[in-house]
């Protein structure tokens, strides 16, 4: 461990000091105060809230299972109660007078089913069953949890991904759901205690009611210092969140293969290396400045329960020394108090720690009710493949922001059509793609399909007759076969999809593979094979004219393919054009010149519409891009 220390101590070292971490990076703005400081009077009454939500979302999944671990928690009870009564009633006999063969004789069927009931009770089979029954419900429940998040996220609209703090919210329900299997033992254990100690609770009030009001006394130091702890706790979490969130998606981009070459070759690793070093030392310094208080916490509330728990057996010996308890019942107490004492231990522990888990449940639950209002609820009308898109001064303001993204423009799209989208950097180009295509509903203004509004569209409707190709296509985990079908029904036969394959070059290279249409594309999994880029992009332009789409919308979709593959997709593009509305986003010349018209934008609004020639004899912003581009040679 001492060696292991000092190579991590002297790989420190050797790196140089941490880089400066810089300003606090945030996806969002930071909680409110009321968020991050919670009342311990409301800390208490959130432990029964967390214990019901977490029952809650149990049943909801395998409620037969609840129902095992609440009948094992009964019966456990059960059993402690009938030990607790045999145990006073051996008691009674062997302190009482007589000979000591007869009381023990006399003893012995108390104390059998003292045996009998901690063994089968409050032992081993009713806990088996329980912990199976919990083993059920873990990856049930966190299953359940997981799917629903990734539904969501692939539910709301687009928007809610440019909302300020999204990113944050959907971090802390991720801890959430990691959360999810912790709370069900601490569940388990929680209502375990609570039934063990009802029923030694009860035992002492018959014995002596002074004794319950002790033992109640004593549980208070240790149920608020756990809770203070439990607080403080998530208030580091809170604190670093930003930060962790911050360090965890720079890790994808020092660890993905996709940027293995950039890093090395420009010599990047020392000042990543040192950047990532301090976000982690920034999270770790949030811990760690927090120890003292737990230290101070655990320190207090120790004393004070010793001093308490100390008073119970105080108790309990002055009542013995004053009379008002026999001895024989002062041994059936000393046995109660000691279960009791357990009890409350579990109680109390068990107690913080669902608190402390269900305060991230609270941030799962949070993030589901906030991104469930987000999904995507427009209307019901159906639409089908568009002859036109006319777009009526629309335009796009992103949440937050204080100017319009696009427009207000006004722009018509029309079945048989090629239309090449062109401008600079920023000019709104994806943003009106995101609008024709449905993606996003206008803030202004209207975009309708033959009439219809987008806005009041059943959007599922819309996205069928959509066939899209970003410009950062997604390298999907799945066989070529899922590639090119991917977001369609049914299974179509071994030809239709070479045949899909053959119209954009990808049936010789997909030849090749180990298995044909089922090699799976995924280098990092076993068996999986590596695309290029080039390859890749065929397969996206595949799929997109495997869906014969009504709207067909191409973002430089052949950037990374050689002039014959660029040739080979733009001539499958030409193809079908005369069926759909075609629409291509290009800073290439010689790809607005296949097109039939040429739009340009330049801060968000449409500056020409025409066809090529037009537009490049006249002298207008497309006719200087022309120029420009004869200049430097493209």
């Amino acid at each position: 461990m001492s060696r292991r220390r000092a190579a991590v101590s002297g790989q420190r070292k050797r790196t140089g000091p941490s880089a400066p971490a810089g300003p606090e990076l945030c996806c969002g703005p930071p909680a409110p105060a009321a968020e991050r400081e919670v009342p311990l009077g409301l800390m208490l009454r959130r432990i029964p809230a967390a214990l019901a939500r977490t029952v809650r979302l149990a049943w909801s999944v395998d409620r037969w299972m609840v129902l095992a671990v609440l009948g094992c928690q009964l019966a456990a009870g059960a059993g402690t109660a009938v030990t607790l009564a045999a145990v006073a009633r051996s008691m009674e006999v062997l302190f009482g007078a007589g000979d000591p063969a007869r009381t023990v004789r006399e003893a012995a069927p108390a104390l059998l089913v003292a045996a009998a009931a901690t063994g089968a009770g409050a032992g081993a089979g009713a806990r088996l069953i329980a912990e199976w029954a919990t083993r059920r419900l873990n990856p049930k429940i966190a299953g359940a949890m997981e799917l629903t998040l990734v539904d969501l996220h692939m539910r709301a609209e687009l928007a809610a991904f440019d909302d300020p703090g999204f990113t944050d919210r959907s971090r802390a329900a991720e801890t959430g759901v990691g959360r999810a299997m912790a709370l069900t033992e601490d569940a388990k254990a929680l209502t375990e205690g609570v039934v063990q100690l009802a029923v030694a609770a009860s035992v002492l009030t018959v014995l002596h009611p002074s004794l319950l009001a002790v033992l109640a006394l004593s549980v208070v130091p240790r149920a608020v210092g756990g809770a203070v702890a439990a607080r403080i706790d998530h208030q580091v979490f809170e604190a670093s969140t930003s930060a962790r969130t911050t360090r965890d998606v720079m890790r994808w981009f020092l660890t993905t293969p996709d940027l293995a070459d950039e890093l090395r070759a420009n010599t990047m690793r020392p000042y990543l290396y040192r950047w990532y070093q301090g976000m982690c030392e920034r999270v770790e310094g949030r811990t760690l400045a927090a120890a003292p208080r737990f230290l101070r916490v655990g320190a207090v509330a120790a004393v004070l329960g010793g001093v308490c728990t100390a008073g119970l057996w105080a108790t309990l010996a002055g009542l013995v020394l004053t009379g008002r308890m026999p001895a024989a019942t002062a041994g059936a107490a000393v046995v109660a108090a000691q279960g009791a004492g357990r009890a409350l231990g579990n109680l109390v522990r068990y107690g913080a720690a669902l608190f402390h888990d269900g305060l991230y449940l609270d941030g799962y639950h949070r993030f589901v009710a906030d991104a469930g209002a987000r999904r995507v609820r427009r209307g019901t009308r159906a639409v089908a493949a568009p002859r036109e898109i006319r777009l009526e001064a629309a335009g796009y303001t992103h949440p937050g922001a204080e100017r319009p993204t696009l427009g207000p423009l006004s722009l018509t799209l029309r079945r048989g059509e090629v239309v090449a989208l062109v401008g600079g950097n920023g000019a709104g180009k994806s943003t009106l793609v995101r609008l024709v295509t449905g993606l996003v509903t206008a803030t202004s203004g209207t975009v309708r399909w033959d009439g219809a509004d987008l806005a009041g569209a059943d959007a599922e409707s819309v996205w069928r007759q959509v066939g899209l190709v970003p410009q950062n296509i997604g390298r999907w985990p799945l066989t070529v076969r899922e590639n090119l079908h991917l977001g369609q029904e049914g299974t179509p036969g071994d030809e239709v999809l070479w045949r899909a394959a053959r119209r954009v070059g990808m049936d010789e290279a997909a030849g090749r593979m180990p298995h044909g249409l089922d090699t799976l594309l995924a280098r990092a999994l076993w068996g999986g094979h590596e695309l290029s880029g080039g390859q890749w992009q065929r397969l996206a332009c595949g799929r997109a004219l495997h869906r014969a789409p009504g709207l067909l919308v191409l973002d430089e979709p052949t950037s990374a393919l050689d002039a014959a593959g660029e040739q080979h997709v733009l001539a499958a593009v030409r193809e079908g054009a005369r069926e759909r509305i075609t629409l291509m986003v290009t800073h290439r010349l010689d790809h607005a010149r296949l097109a039939d018209r040429v739009v340009v934008l330049a801060g968000g609004r449409v500056v020409e519409d025409g066809g090529f020639a037009e537009l490049a004899s006249a002298d207008g912003p497309f006719a200087r891009l022309c120029a420009e581009a004869a200049r430097v040679g493209r």
